[in-house]
């Protein structure tokens, strides 16, 4: 039986971190056995706060890996950290980002400032600080933190190239004013996992904040979704769902903005289940 998505309520506009919008919501309903089309008319999800941006940082052994879709700011999980260099003056930390290939990273935080606008350092940070961005398509390690952990205790080798990983290498340079409160919390927004569009006059993969591409990808998913055949997915719906998201809205302060979108992450530590009735939510 094939899976059909049809586009339906809307839902309410949350916010994360950094004044980021979120405008999500479609709701879809799923069929195939999936249970989710009652419970939307009684919800009681915060989409807010399940799928925004996590932007504080961790550092944890066993962290659970996040799908990024749409746009997100994330604090990531530090897999490595080191100190080298004269009396330890530089930092080494690897942050993993999300567990498969973005698109982008758009900005880089220290706590409440942005000090990466995409392109540079702003506001003084150049001198103090160098970040090496990985989208998860990398097949080698980092040259510059093999060269520097093989001067200091040959951990990180050539043989930890994270593959299939978005990261951060970022190396911060001691300076008591700078770094006056310790390690900054360090988050990034990013634009997260490209995803395939099936409609016949696109047959594309590419960055997409539209809520029924997004969710015909986590369906497919055989890493981290439900891994579902495409052949037991009704193309035609989610084509004529993603028409539905992508219809031009008039904003009340001038401009527009597609009806639809869809920011944030899924976490791999919930079941397939709760996310996608996450993703699917009005």
């Amino acid at each position: 039986m094939a899976i059909a998505l049809v586009a339906g309520l809307a839902s309410a506009a949350g916010a994360y971190a950094a004044g980021l919008s979120i405008s999500l919501w479609a709701a879809f309903a799923i069929g195939a056995g999936l249970s989710i089309v009652s419970r939307a008319l009684a919800p009681k999800l915060d989409l807010g706060s399940q799928m925004s941006g996590r932007s504080v940082m961790t550092r944890e052994a066993a962290h659970s890996r996040k799908v990024v879709y749409g746009r997100a700011r994330i604090g990531g999980n530090i897999v490595y950290l080191e100190s080298t260099g004269a009396d330890n003056k530089y930092l080494y930390l690897v942050i993993a980002v999300a567990g498969h290939e973005i698109d982008a990273y758009e900005e880089v935080w220290f706590n409440d400032e942005k000090i990466y606008n995409g392109t540079s350092f702003i506001n003084g940070w150049a001198q103090f600080v160098n970040i090496a961005f990985y989208k998860g398509d990398q097949t080698t390690a980092d040259s510059g933190l093999v060269t520097a952990s093989a001067a200091n205790n040959g951990k990180w080798t050539a043989d930890h190239k994270l593959l299939d990983t978005a990261y951060m290498v970022v190396r911060l340079e001691h300076d008591v004013d700078k770094f006056a409160q310790g390690l900054p919390n360090i988050s990034t927004v990013i634009r997260g996992k490209k995803v395939y569009d099936p409609d016949p006059n696109v047959n594309a993969t590419a960055w997409s904040q539209n809520p029924a591409l997004c969710i015909y990808d986590y369906l497919r998913d055989t890493k981290y979704g439900l891994g579902e055949s495409a052949a037991n997915i009704l193309t035609s719906s989610v084509t004529a769902a993603k028409g539905v998201c992508d219809e031009t809205v008039d904003l009340a302060a001038g401009g527009t903005q597609p009806r639809y979108t869809i920011d944030g992450v899924v976490d791999t530590a919930s079941s397939i289940k709760s996310n996608i009735e996450t993703m699917t939510g009005s």
